[in-house]
């Protein structure tokens, strides 16, 4: 009987053996794994994958851009969360990894630098038949600002600005603007001179065709320049405004800019208007 006991115990110390054995052999200790760093949309990737020979990275921002790099670098169009996923290879074998990667986009300074808004794309740039002081602008809206970067040519000066602001995303209510017949409604307007170191943020009042504003802040108080600088034959400007001196916002808000001189010529607009398809911007908040 001792003697079966002792056989029993060795049979199953060999059928554990076997099957260790078997499970080290198909198994390479493949695993998918990453971390990032992002600085604005910019970010940089590092992979901690063990066992792979090959990589895939889909980065799940609808971009359709994809890598094979081991730790690749990707610039995202906008903010938000975005599932990025790894898959590592090792011959037959695969593993995925997929993590949320949260993007808020660049801190902007409203500083005469720009190069927070290299990763930014532009939000619209006037066609090259259009005549316009103003040629291209991005824009980024952050917690507290919206900001604007405004490219033009030799005869952008700001000397006067309009800029028309549609805050609840209805064409139908505001005032309505015959040079963006597709789409305008205008709740606020900021007008004066960020040059001159004049102007006021003004609150629509009465119907669409009423030309009825009522002040609500000061250039000084709501809204930030920098100096116009000379970039590559362009003239640059930064510039934003307060979201609290724009009332409730909701999603985003649309908006256009007329450039005009000191006797109030318009030399420019932002985009394009006067078309039958001509209508504000959007900014996503």
């Amino acid at each position: 009987m001792k003697r079966n006991i002792i056989y029993l115990f060795g049979l199953l110390a060999l059928v554990l053996s076997g099957s260790s054995c078997k499970k080290d052999k198909a198994g390479s200790g493949l695993k998918a794994v990453f971390s990032y760093v992002a600085d604005g949309y910019k970010v940089n990737f590092t992979n901690f994958s063990s066992g792979a020979k090959e990589y895939l990275w889909d980065f799940g921002d609808g971009s359709n851009v994809t890598s094979t790099g081991k730790t690749p670098q990707h610039v995202f169009t906008k903010k938000g969360d975005f599932l990025v996923s790894l898959t590592v290879k090792n011959g037959t074998e695969s593993n995925t990894f997929i993590d949320t990667v949260s993007i808020i986009g660049p801190n902007i300074k409203i500083d005469g630098d720009f190069s927070d808004w290299q990763y930014v794309p532009y939000t619209h740039e006037n066609a090259a038949t259009y005549v316009s002081s103003m040629t291209g602008i991005k824009t980024f809206a952050s917690s507290q600002a919206i900001n604007f970067y405004l490219e033009g040519t030799t005869d952008m000066n700001m000397e006067i600005i309009d800029l028309y602001i549609d805050t609840d995303n209805n064409p139908a209510t505001g005032f309505s603007t015959w040079m963006y017949p597709a789409g305008s409604g205008v709740e606020y307007l900021c007008e004066g001179s960020p040059v001159g170191g004049w102007g006021d943020v003004l609150q629509h009042a009465g119907a669409p065709g009423d030309w009825n504003w009522a002040s609500v802040a000061g250039f000084s108080d709501a809204m930030h320049f920098s100096a116009i600088t000379v970039k590559g034959g362009k003239k640059i400007i930064e510039f934003s405004i307060k979201k609290s001196s724009l009332g409730a916002m909701k999603n985003f808000v649309n908006f256009c800019i007329v450039e005009s001189t000191s006797g109030w010529a318009e030399v420019g607009k932002m985009p394009e208007a006067a078309n039958a398809d001509s209508k504000f911007l959007p900014i996503p908040l």
